[in-house]
């Protein structure tokens, strides 16, 4: 039996040891693993062997990942994908909540793993608690500098963080370090945000945080804030930050369960469909 696996977005501790483990297990059973990916050189669609060599034994990022596949390159080449996976018996989908599901395809397995915990129907997905996390503690660390120094002015941090779009990511991560969140450019969120400042200014605070994804452009942003005596800071965390090699404990929790169920499904006669977190639990959804 050959059976392919797709990783969609960055890679994660908990990717990893997904991969590893279901290399590991399927070896023992005579099975192979290819890593389908895309050679951003040739522009071409491979499909690798996967072996555990070079594998360390500590769930981190040392290990192999396979590269992330592009969403757009998934949902544009269909003739390409179905002449290369035509000889695949089952396609494991790690990520990839956006990639165009094709009827050509073998049999598919779609997994939760998002920093964005944006699957339908999954209360949570692997790498979303590792990403809040990560942002959380990099935001602190800002704060603690931030609030030892006095400029005599308020110092504005832009911290920009992955998506493009309003997320759970997005919303939390404001929600935990109090922070204003900037969707647009609009007038009327402008104002509010004047309004943020001025009050900020009349308490003699020293500096306030605002959050937006890469949808917000904070440099022109800051065009419209030329009336105020600001210190206009761009913090930037990009999604290989989120994804870090020391996962939560929730994430590690959740990354035990779904390589098992992607191991359970490789080696059994299930159908197509989708793994699920509801409850804490891993479920399987045709």
């Amino acid at each position: 039996m050959k059976i392919g696996v797709a990783h969609f977005g960055c890679a994660s501790a908990g990717t990893v040891q997904i991969v590893r483990t279901l290399i590991e297990r399927l070896s023992i059973q005579e099975k192979t693993v290819y890593g389908i990916e895309y050679n951003r050189v040739s522009k071409e669609i491979e499909l690798k062997e996967l072996t555990s060599k070079g594998f360390s034994s500590n769930l981190g990022l040392d290990g192999y990942v396979l590269s992330s596949f592009p969403n757009d390159i998934w949902n544009e080449k269909t003739s390409v994908l179905e002449d290369k996976l035509s000889n695949l018996d089952k396609v494991i989908l790690l990520g990839g909540s956006e990639a165009k599901i094709n009827q050509f395809l073998p049999k598919l397995l779609s997994v939760p793993i998002s920093i964005f915990n944006s699957v339908e129907g999954s209360e949570l997905t692997l790498g979303y608690d590792t990403a809040l996390n990560s942002i959380v503690e990099y935001i602190e660390s800002v704060r603690d500098t931030a609030s030892s120094l006095s400029y005599g002015k308020v110092r504005v941090f832009n911290v920009q963080i992955p998506g493009n779009g309003l997320s759970k990511l997005l919303l939390n991560s404001a929600l935990a370090v109090e922070a204003k969140v900037v969707t647009n450019t609009s007038q009327e969120e402008i104002e509010q945000l004047k309004q943020h400042i001025r009050m900020k200014e009349a308490k003699q605070e020293s500096y306030t945080f605002l959050l937006m994804d890469q949808s917000v452009d904070p440099v022109k942003l800051g065009v419209h804030f030329g009336e105020f005596d600001l210190d206009w800071k761009i913090v930037e965390i990009d999604e290989s930050q989120c994804g870090g090699p020391k996962p939560t404990a929730l994430d590690r929790v959740i990354a035990n369960q779904l390589k098992k169920a992607v191991v359970d499904w490789s080696l059994s006669d299930q159908p197509s469909g989708q793994l699920l977190i509801q409850d804490n639990q891993v479920l399987f959804r045709k």
